[in-house]
């Protein structure tokens, strides 16, 4: 990751940049992904092809993250992986038929709640996410 505002090197955890003090996307001069520069306007970077924090954010992570509680697989189907949240549909139905509640939960529907939030959570942060990615 890198300083939008200095462009150099940041921890994932940095909060603000130890270079030059500035919080983390409060500017956008630099690309947070590859850091190549940037103009005002720029709502993607033409580099790496990330979208920017100053555009649109989506749904908040925790949306996919509470529908995937009440339905297992449509949190993904809110963060457009449609295949995978069919297929995590598909998964949670057989192992309600052949799995006992609490057990069948811990194995399938909690996974997949987690893989709802974090790829939830990447999406509202603006980097790419793919199709059948996970976590």
């Amino acid at each position: 990751m890198f300083c939008t505002y200095c462009a150099s090197n940041l921890s994932e955890h940095a909060e603000v940049c130890p270079n030059c003090g500035v919080r983390k996307f409060k500017v956008h001069n630099y690309c947070h992904n590859c850091g190549n520069e940037l103009n005002a306007l720029q709502e993607m970077c033409t580099s790496c092809g990330i979208i920017l924090k100053n555009s649109s954010k989506g749904t908040h992570p925790l949306v996919p993250a509470l529908l995937t509680f009440l339905i297992p697989g449509v949190g993904q189907i809110i963060n457009n992986q449609i295949g995978k949240g069919f297929l995590c549909i598909f998964i949670s139905i057989i192992i309600i038929i052949f799995i006992p509640f609490p057990l069948g939960f811990i194995m399938v529907g909690i996974p997949i709640l987690i893989d709802a939030y974090l790829i939830g959570k990447k999406i509202y942060e603006g980097k790419a996410v793919g199709k059948w990615e996970f976590f």
